[in-house]
């Protein structure tokens, strides 16, 4: 009996270790305003197709109901949130300002930090066209990788306009546009000859067009205005949130069926793994879906790229360090109950054992759990009313009270 390729299995640790993503993630968006709301796994797979084309169902979980419909596990939500806009965005006031936690699948093969089923964090603010919706959204995005204890150091978002890009075709005369931005999506992926002898094929002036690759970021802003293209947009997100975590990069295009001007990503420095996340402005997908004409922006995180990154830092909480286990010697399980439910009234998280285990295989149990703390209730004790209090860490035992400072 194997899992599904591309699926994961979820023992009780790796559990709280999504929980603790889902957490931090739940948290940081309330926080700054966002609410969170759901959408079916399920959906019609024209929804996906609408924007996409066919093709998508090449990436779906796609199937034929018992009513002959075709259908589908969604692989996004993003278009769910397009499909909502449609059916309940005229009542809704704007800006919405909305996070969601989806589970999604999408038919891939499976590689690292790439998987057939994933969780993924979406936000997104819907229905504001200044660029300040845009500069929150990757503010967000800053504060929750760095809620994760990664550091300026640790990772870089970098950061596009598809209308910069777009500009240049125009100026620099590329004779295939879709070719050439395919050729950005992979810059980073192939050697810098290849890149080159690509990009010759797709212009004349590709020295020229090769020099804007090695500037830094305000030569490049000054050469961009020099050549009559607009960067104030782009130019205003760094203005305001700095260059720490920021690069402006030429090769970030992303999706070329969404994506409409500022398009952004986050790589962890070493570049050792897929994207962290990934976004940026989609102003015509709930127009092209039959719904109002409404800017909107956001960016997906997923879960598993950013865990490998985590447990590489080793950044993961010990989930159990502050828990307990409360052991028992004898017939005492009714006091023990008490106590329990005493500790947790305090606060405290608790494992009361239910076996008949001696005291020393009760507190290997509680080792093997990575738990600190252990309270051991005797029938002895509880006649002088006494617990006995045990750090797992030091070895030193106190006597405490049964009926008081536990």
């Amino acid at each position: 009996m194997q899992r599904y390729i591309g699926t994961r299995d979820f023992l009780p640790n790796e559990w709280k270790a999504m929980n603790y993503l889902f957490s931090v993630w739940r948290d940081l968006s309330i926080e700054n305003g966002f609410e969170e709301y759901e959408a079916p796994i399920i959906e019609d797979v024209k929804l996906f197709t609408a924007k996409s084309g066919e093709d998508i169902k090449n990436q779906l979980f796609w199937f034929k109901d018992k009513g002959d419909r075709d259908v589908c596990l969604r692989a996004e939500i993003t278009p769910q949130l397009a499909r909502y806009l449609v059916s309940y965005g005229k009542g809704l006031k704007k800006p919405l300002k909305w996070f969601s936690i989806p589970r999604l699948f999408r038919y891939e093969k499976p590689q690292k930090g790439r998987l057939r089923e994933f969780f993924q964090f979406n936000a997104d603010i819907i229905g504001e066209e200044s660029v300040y919706a845009t500069i929150e959204i990757i503010d967000l995005a800053i504060k929750i990788i760095k809620s994760f204890k990664l550091t300026g150091k640790d990772f870089k978002i970098r950061v596009n306009s598809r209308k910069i890009i777009d500009s240049i075709i125009r100026i620099f005369k590329i004779n295939d546009p879709l070719k050439f931005y395919l050729l950005l999506d992979k810059k980073l992926k192939i050697d810098s000859k290849v890149f080159l002898k690509e990009l010759m094929a797709l212009t004349q002036d590709y020295k020229s067009l090769m020099k804007l690759f090695d500037l830094k970021r305000n030569d490049l802003f000054k050469e961009l205005k020099n050549k009559g293209i607009n960067v104030e947009r782009l130019k205003k997100i760094f203005d305001v949130l700095g260059n720490e975590c920021l690069e402006f990069d030429l090769s970030i295009v992303r999706g070329l069926d969404y994506y409409t001007d500022i398009v952004f990503e986050a790589f962890d420095s070493g570049n050792e793994f897929r994207a962290m996340l990934g976004g940026g402005e989609y102003n015509n997908l709930v127009k092209d879906l039959g719904g109002e004409d409404l800017p909107a922006v956001g960016f997906g995180m997923g879960d598993a790229v950013l865990l490998e990154l985590l447990s590489q830092k080793k950044l993961l909480p010990e989930f159990n360090k502050n828990s307990a286990f409360l052991a028992t010697i004898g017939d005492c399980y009714k006091e023990a109950l008490k106590i329990k439910n005493f500790l947790i009234e305090k606060g405290v998280s608790i494992d009361l054992n239910v076996s008949s285990k001696n005291l020393s295989k009760q507190i290997q149990y509680a080792e093997s759990k990575g738990i600190s703390t252990v309270y051991i209730v005797g029938e002895k004790e509880l006649k002088k009313g006494i617990v006995i209090k045990k750090d797992l860490i030091t070895g030193k035992e106190k006597k405490i009270k049964s009926n008081q400072g536990i």
